[in-house]
């Protein structure tokens, strides 16, 4: 089961500063990118998600274990209190913040958020150490499907979006980029397993070709917003149930 535990302190004295200083250097290089670079918001918020995923994993993966992914959502709840206080305009705020969420751009911070610590939680409470193949998936596919989409996508559909006035598509070409990344993503945690979390490469194939279908599936339906929840607990219990 999951519990609030943080890493011992003379740990957590030198795993927060560089948690911190990782954040923050994901955020501004998202929000110079933006506002310096012109990229659009699809990919810089992206960028700032698969670093803050790809630290989770790699955490969780660690003799440090979850606790040190705790503290990490502890730095992760601080920085968006801030980047949420200093609002629209501010260099890490647009490095985050989609146009296309307007009116409600500091909803659509808060609840991906609020989505990712209650995925976390609940895959790691179900599935255990199999939770690191949700927060990879997460990481990478839910970060490549926006640009592809919004690039390539020819096929677009409608999604359930909170908060009057917003409105959020999808689209096949980004799902097709989820099942890839997803895949490869699957295939590359589940191999760093130990083997008996994983079985033999003939298994370790089948399992990552099973949650990438599960996550393409189950990102392609999901809520604007929840799909950080969503895809954490579908692609970690896959893994767990074909382990």
């Amino acid at each position: 089961m999951w519990t609030p535990r943080l890493p011992p302190l003379e740990t957590a004295a030198w795993l927060a500063p560089a948690l911190a200083a990782l954040v923050l250097a994901a955020g501004f290089a998202s929000g110079w990118l933006k506002v310096r670079r012109g990229l659009r918001t699809g990919d810089t918020r992206k960028l700032f998600h698969l670093a803050i995923f790809a630290a989770a994993a790699v955490l969780g993966r660690s003799p440090l274990g979850f606790e040190a992914v705790n503290l990490l959502g502890g730095v992760m709840t601080v920085y968006l209190a801030w980047v949420l206080a200093a609002s629209e305009g501010s260099l890490l705020y647009e490095g985050i913040a989609r146009e296309a969420d307007a009116p409600r751009r500091s909803l659509h911070i808060a609840l991906p958020f609020l989505a990712t610590a209650a995925g976390g939680i609940a895959a790691v409470s179900l599935f255990g150490p199999h939770a690191v193949v949700g927060f990879a998936v997460t990481g990478v596919a839910d970060a490549i499907a926006e640009p592809i989409g919004i690039r390539w996508g020819r096929h677009r559909y409608r999604v359930p979006t909170f908060g009057r006035g917003v409105v959020s598509h999808r689209s096949l070409e980004g799902s097709a980029a989820v099942l890839a990344a997803s895949f490869a993503a699957a295939l590359a945690v589940l191999a760093a397993l130990p083997p008996e979390l994983r079985g033999g490469p003939a298994r370790i194939a089948a399992t990552a070709a099973a949650v990438a279908a599960t996550a393409a599936l189950v990102e392609a339906v999901s809520p604007h917003g929840l799909d950080n929840l969503t895809l954490q607990v579908a692609a970690s219990g896959v893994a767990w149930g074909m382990a």
